[in-house]
């Protein structure tokens, strides 16, 4: 290998050193621009089924959630009745698994729901709870005072 000479290593600084002042220059022109993109960034979601918190659904898009929700049971044999939104007190047959234990029925093991929810024919009533098997014990005779 040969060595590099005093005037080759200077040209080779001068160049990087160069290079480097264009880079950060044009670095520094790039973010004092605006980013207009940014602002369109925050108002647009990721996931299009999602809300941002605090917001409400439009009564058309829970609709059509129902609509997606009942399509789904019915492609699989089930015929549903989705709570009623205006009264929460006519009945109805899916819930989610928690919702089923407040009503004391829990979902059978290995069913698939659909989105979280469940059909009343996939849960079974809670089993009314049982002293645990063991040995039985006797009760002891009592000695009768002596007379």
């Amino acid at each position: 290998m040969s060595p590099i000479s005093k005037s080759d290593l200077d040209a080779i600084s001068m160049t990087i050193a160069s290079a480097m002042s264009q880079g950060f220059a044009q670095l520094t022109a790039a973010l004092s621009q605006p980013r207009a993109a940014t602002a369109q960034a925050k108002t647009s979601y990721r996931y299009s089924g999602f809300l941002p918190k605090g917001a409400k659904a439009a009564p058309a898009d829970l609709a059509s959630k129902d609509a997606a929700i009942v399509a789904a049971f019915k492609r699989r044999g089930f015929d549903v009745h989705l709570m009623d939104r205006n009264d929460p007190k006519v009945p109805y047959d899916v819930r989610p698994y928690k919702g089923w234990l407040e009503v004391g029925r829990v979902v059978h093991k290995g069913q698939k729901g659909v989105r979280g929810l469940f059909h009343l024919t996939q849960t079974d009533a809670l089993p009314t709870a049982t002293p645990p098997k063991g040995k039985k014990t006797k009760a002891k005779p009592q000695l009768a005072p002596v007379a």
